[in-house]
């Protein structure tokens, strides 16, 4: 068989590179070994191309997303800014979620200040601590237990957040829990009467009912009391020779809030709960200011017993009680047989010692009422000597209690008046009710010297009918 012959029946065989790599090998040309290395890296190179095919893939992809976009560019800077505005949108939604935060913790603190009390405005909750106190304290003395807010405010038939509302000091405010008017004073001047509302006067009456009316101030106080009048402590300085009256000067001004709460803590409440009684029981003098069509009530002053709240009598009766043990120990040691009571502001001090070193006693007395944060008026201070004429809380005192002549006088007037010219023409002339007032005289007569009132409605009997208005 010629060689031809035989390559070509080869080729039918293994095919035709198989069958020249065969004939090269058995010329010379190439040995095994040299195949066997290039199939080896064949199947390599075959290997590297199939992993890299997903690659090539991609690149494909990206090649035909660039051809079809055309600028290379301004894909970079539209792929930059979405980027930017995704950051940015990002940044908004943590913003966001952290004021969505801030505003529950906000609103939390508000749920928590309202239940539990924990500021009730600047300057007054320096103390709002409700833990400590005396119960067993308050329990024998008869008084109202309340450890937290939410006590006290169920006691006072008050929810918790009406109670806040009710004691929350504020600066200035669109809100006042006063009707305020000022009054003539009988001195000259004028005084400010803050007259509480509905539910302002609900809450203080609650602690006038419930805790002041159970205790007792010093047996020296005859102001504001049950069965007790000016009568009673005129009595007290009959027959006397030497009479010395002294006024306290802004006497519930004078007693400001952080005595109040003291006095509160003083009974065992704890320093919350003193604070929140306290705060119900004082005022600052407010005004009513407009600025650019805004009008607001503005405190002009620090919170204080205010003039109108029916707890004002009795907290400054309790509070100067000290003043009173302190006043009547100094009296009895300066000399002998003196005499001491206090009416509201009025301090009275008799004796029938002559011979009495006043300088010495009205310095000392004026130091004991600054000592208890009082102030005395000089203005108003009155010796009175006898046989001239002394008088005591508006009373002649000497053998007998007399209503003065010159009030007699003025009342007899008012009464002739109303008779001769009829209700109506008074009540213009003078601004007021005048039966209202002729009969509020007459109580007082009553009160003062029963015959003398006995007289005056036999003549006029239309006293014994007291109106409304």
């Amino acid at each position: 068989m010629s060689a031809v012959n035989r390559l070509s029946e080869r080729v039918s065989i293994v095919g035709k590179t198989a069958a020249i790599l065969e004939e090269m090998i058995r010329l010379g040309f190439i040995s095994q070994s040299d195949l066997d290395s290039a199939n080896l890296a064949r199947a390599e190179v075959s290997k590297i191309l199939s992993e890299l095919g997903p690659t090539v893939k991609e690149l494909r992809e990206v090649e035909n997303e660039i051809a079809l976009t055309g600028d290379l560019p301004e894909l970079l800077a539209q792929i930059r800014t979405e980027r930017i505005a995704l950051v940015k949108a990002n940044r908004e939604q943590r913003k966001y979620d952290k004021a969505v935060a801030r505003k529950a913790r906000h609103d939390a603190w508000e749920q928590r200040k309202r239940a539990e009390g924990l500021f009730l405005g600047v300057g007054v909750s320096t103390r709002l601590t409700f833990e400590g106190g005396d119960a067993d304290k308050l329990s024998k003395a008869g008084l109202p237990v309340a450890n937290t807010l939410a006590e006290l405010a169920t006691l006072m038939n008050l929810t918790t957040d009406d109670l806040v509302w009710l004691c929350y000091e504020r600066g200035a405010t669109e809100t006042d829990h006063y009707t305020r008017f000022e009054i003539p004073k009988r001195s000259g001047g004028t005084r400010l009467i803050s007259s509480p509302k509905p539910k302002m006067r609900k809450a203080q009456s609650w602690i006038n009912d419930q805790l002041l009316s159970q205790l007792t101030p010093s047996t020296y106080c005859y102001a504001f009391r049950p069965e007790l009048s000016i009568v009673d402590n005129a009595t007290k300085h009959l027959n006397k020779k030497l009479i010395v009256k002294l006024d306290i000067k802004d006497f519930f001004p004078s007693i400001t809030f952080p005595r109040v709460r003291g006095y509160f803590e003083y009974l065992g409440y704890n320093p919350g709960i003193a604070t929140v009684l306290a705060l119900v029981c004082t005022d600052a003098p407010r005004a009513r200011v407009t600025i650019n069509g805004t009008t607001s009530i503005v405190a002009l002053g620090e919170r204080a017993l205010p003039q109108g709240a029916c707890t004002s009598p009795a907290l400054a009766n309790l509070i100067a009680s000290r003043l009173d043990s302190r006043l009547a120990g100094f009296s009895r040691v300066f000399g002998t047989g003196w005499t001491y009571t206090r009416y509201a502001d009025d301090l009275t001090f008799s004796t029938d010692d002559t011979d009495a070193a006043l300088g010495k006693f009205l310095a000392a007395t004026t130091r004991i009422a600054a000592d208890e944060k009082f102030v005395i008026n000089p203005q108003k201070t009155r010796i009175m000597r006898a046989p001239m004429r002394q008088t005591v809380t508006g009373l002649v005192v000497g053998d007998a209690l007399r209503i003065p002549k010159e009030t007699i006088k003025k009342v007899r007037a008012l009464f002739h008046s109303i008779d001769k010219l009829g209700e109506e023409a008074v009540s213009a002339k003078i601004g007021s009710n005048s039966l209202n007032v002729a009969h509020g005289y007459w109580s007082y007569f009553h009160m003062v010297d029963p015959d003398l009132a006995k007289k005056y409605l036999s003549k006029y009997p239309w006293l014994a009918v007291k109106r409304a208005n």
